[in-house]
């Protein structure tokens, strides 16, 4: 936190508008009184924030703050028009509990590769450590600020090792990483979850999505009435003028739908047959079930 501290000091920052993820809400409270002690006024950002992609600017200028602290994430964004410190935040973890009681999962793989999200890299040495006591090959690849890290939206850390694996272990907390990865790779991907304490695959869950994508194109050439959902978040803004008049002379009624966070509820009341995501890739991954309407991401189109 000293560094973030220091940042905003520099910046001459006194009212800061704070982002954070879900993650880190039981201990936001606690930062906020570190920072007030520091001689900061804090107001806390209560939107979800979706990742170093999602910044509020207008919402802080509006509140009359003078910097923005995003905690748990890392510059994203080159420019930006208020000034925004990143606080990476790592969280404390010991996975080699887990690995003790889940390695037997671990067996039929030889050659491992390891990713994780910024708030678990420091967790990479131990495990490498770990399983190559245990005889195991381990791969890890930089790919961004830190050995085996991955974003939501940034898988090249396991991309690029592919060809070297048998299989990719994901620490981190909960699946959403580990979700991204099986749709960017062939080769199996175990999750290590440290709040379940357990080791996981999803190939189920691979195919369960598969099968909702391989439905929803299948509706795509029958659709008359398509809306292209996007978004004004910073770092998702994306016009898809180009695809709307393609779509058109293709003889298809196009509505571009702007929200900020894109969400079924929203749509409710209009007459559409399909939906292409135009915003953050993880829509059409993470979301496919809440919507009734067939939903695609555009790489899934074009």
């Amino acid at each position: 936190m000293e560094k973030a501290i220091q940042e905003l000091k520099k910046l001459k920052a006194r009212k800061i508008f704070v982002q954070f993820g879900e993650g880190l809400k039981l201990r936001i409270q606690d930062i906020t009184r570190q920072l007030e002690r520091e001689g900061f006024d804090v107001v806390l950002c209560c939107e979800v924030c979706f990742g170093a992609c999602d910044i509020r600017e207008a919402e802080a200028e509006a509140l009359g703050c003078d910097a923005i602290l995003h905690v748990g994430h890392e510059k994203f964004l080159e420019k930006t028009k208020l000034p925004v410190v990143y606080w990476e935040y790592f969280l404390k973890a010991n996975p080699c509990p887990i690995l003790d009681k889940e390695f037997d999962k671990l067996k039929n793989y030889e050659n491992i590769g390891l990713i994780t999200s910024i708030q678990f890299v420091k967790t990479i040495p131990l495990i490498k450590n770990y399983l190559e006591t245990k005889g195991k090959k381990v791969f890890v690849y930089k790919a961004l600020q830190y050995p085996g890290q991955v974003l939501g939206c940034d898988l090249r850390a396991a991309k690029a090792i592919e060809k070297k694996v048998d299989c990719f272990l994901c620490i981190s907390a909960g699946k959403f990483y580990a979700l991204g990865v099986i749709f960017e790779v062939e080769k199996p991907v175990l999750c290590l979850d440290l709040e379940r304490k357990e080791i996981y695959d999803l190939a189920e869950l691979k195919k369960k999505i598969q099968k909702i994508k391989a439905w929803n194109r299948a509706q795509f050439n029958e659709a008359k009435r398509i809306g292209l959902l996007i978004s004004w978040k910073k770092g998702q803004v994306k016009l898809p003028y180009d695809l709307k008049k393609r779509l058109e002379n293709a003889g298809k009624e196009v509505y571009l739908l702007a929200m900020d966070e894109i969400t079924p509820e929203k749509l409710e009341g209009l007459k559409l047959d399909f939906l292409i995501a135009y915003a953050c890739p993880r829509i059409g991954v993470d979301d496919l079930e809440r919507f009734t309407i067939p939903l695609l991401n555009v790489e899934d189109i074009i």
